[in-house]
């Protein structure tokens, strides 16, 4: 039965093509072939408008098919097509980027010692600054001690503590706990030192063994 209503579309449109087109091609040299709201297949020497955004495709007065039209595309296929091409783009400013930091990491040091000692270098440089802040504290908390000392006496002795003396105290309280701000920032600074010297060797050693496995197969 299907292969009935198969070969009767088939004459259809065989007889269709056979009186129409001469008569279609005389006048515009074209054809067009749609599908309607009922998923029947429509020709026509041109599209109606309510089909116009709707997939199509032209065909010549041998009724070749000379040109197909997609359906227009939905907000959301559009929507989805940008986020595709956007998350493309990502990956590949991802790739340039590591290349661009391999390429550094190999024109900048030729073995593991060299990364080795750099980093050590920025971790002691660090390590300096913080001896020289820590010296700095220990000489405000000297200071401060002997301030609240005297506020200590003088109310002991029932007598006000001058204004310059609590403008000193609290001066001294806020750059020690500044002091120790920065300490801190700078320990944290030296750690990403370790950690970001321990991703570049481990680096390093993958792109020299790559280096050397190309070499061997030239």
């Amino acid at each position: 039965m299907t292969d009935m209503k198969t070969l009767y579309r088939y004459l259809s449109l065989t007889l269709f093509l056979i009186l129409c087109l001469p008569c279609i091609g005389a006048q515009a040299g074209k054809l067009y072939k749609w599908v309607d709201e009922n998923g029947q297949v429509r020709y026509g020497d041109r599209i109606p408008a309510r089909y116009a955004r709707e997939g199509n495709q032209t065909l010549n007065k041998e009724g070749i098919v000379v040109d197909r039209k997609a359906p227009a595309k939905t907000p959301e296929q559009i929507a989805e097509e940008a986020r595709i091409e956007k998350a493309k783009a990502e990956a590949e400013r991802v790739r340039r980027e590591k290349a661009y930091q391999d390429r550094i990491l190999l024109d900048t040091f030729t073995n593991e010692d060299e990364m080795i000692m750099t980093r050590d270098g920025k971790i002691q440089a660090i390590e300096a600054v913080i001896r020289i802040t820590n010296g700095r504290t220990q000489k405000l908390k000297q200071r401060l001690a002997g301030l609240t000392q005297r506020a200590a006496n003088l109310e002991r002795a029932g007598k006000p503590v001058p204004e310059a003396i609590t403008n000193e105290i609290g001066e001294s309280r806020h750059q020690i706990a500044q002091n120790n701000r920065y300490i801190a920032n700078r320990k944290a600074e030296q750690q990403k030192i370790r950690e970001k010297f321990e991703a570049d060797i481990k680096r390093f050693r993958e792109l020299k063994t790559a280096e050397a496995a190309a070499a061997t197969e030239k």
